[in-house]
């Protein structure tokens, strides 16, 4: 007579382990919701660190600026542009060089600018916006695509051309306050091409230049006094739709932003000429 079996209780104490399909699909699916979550947030962040670095360009090219204005009996740096060939492009004595940001695909002609020529900025990456992913407009045929080398613009009121609207300055001026006056500014990549920034003076509702807003809607601007400021936008900064070189405010909030920048721009005794 065969011994009677004895239950086998390993299946009992130590059941098999493992996930089924639909548990799987469930995990990947709460997965996907989480990442979906944090993404928005991530990009947030990333773009107030872009921000920062942005934030330190600028206060460079400040630097740069006022060092230039010094060595030079308070003149400021040149900030002349001309229309080549249906290009805008800086003139070669500008503080850029003979540069036009959305065709150059090296940064040769920032180099050749008085703030590259005479030592002022060391680095090319100091023209350039982390958070610029803008590419430059290439030749048909061309390979793959390159970034721009510069994000930045110098308002046109400090030695730019004097035929446009705006006052220009040549030379150091107190009649302003310093600190509420910006000199260098992020500009948007559908609005850039030479160094100039220009902004019509109130009560004109249009853009001429377009700010950034890169940074989660945020703009990165310098001022005389050497600081540098982050500068949160009440509505969108997209330079599409614009009609010949300008495009009209789009609603009152775009118009706050406009009229902000209008101060900032121009010396407050010259701030009620009109175009």
């Amino acid at each position: 007579m065969k011994p009677a079996r004895q239950p086998d209780l390993s299946s009992r104490l130590c059941p098999a382990t493992g996930f089924t399909l639909i548990e799987m699909l469930v995990v990947i699916a709460i997965i996907g919701v989480l990442a979906g979550m944090m993404l928005p947030a991530l990009n947030r962040a990333r773009a107030r660190a872009d921000g920062i670095v942005c934030l330190g360009n600028l206060k460079q090219l400040q630097v740069a600026w006022q060092a230039y204005t010094g060595d030079h009996n308070g003149r400021y740096p040149e900030n002349h542009s001309e229309l080549i060939g249906r290009m805008w492009r800086s003139s070669f004595h500008s503080w850029c060089g003979p540069s036009s940001a959305p065709y150059d695909p090296d940064p040769r002609a920032l180099q050749l600018g008085t703030f590259g020529r005479y030592g002022y900025v060391a680095s090319a990456e100091v023209y350039r916006c982390p958070g610029d992913d803008s590419s430059v407009q290439q030749r048909p045929g061309a390979d793959g695509e390159v970034l721009r080398t510069r994000s930045y613009a110098m308002n046109g009121n400090f030695g730019g051309r004097s035929k446009d609207v705006q006052t220009v300055l040549w030379r150091e001026s107190f009649q302003f306050s310093p600190s509420q006056i910006c000199v260098f500014i992020d500009e948007a990549d559908d609005s850039i091409d030479d160094g100039h920034f220009l902004v019509w003076p109130a009560p004109d509702d249009r853009w001429v230049n377009l700010p950034a807003g890169r940074h989660d809607r945020t703009g990165t601007l310098s001022f005389v006094d050497g600081h540098a400021e982050l500068w949160r936008w009440k509505w969108r900064k997209l330079f599409n739709r614009k009609e010949s070189y300008w495009k009209r405010v789009e609603n009152a909030a775009d118009r706050a932003d406009l009229e902000r920048l209008q101060q900032a721009a121009l010396p407050k005794a010259d701030y009620q000429r009109q175009p």
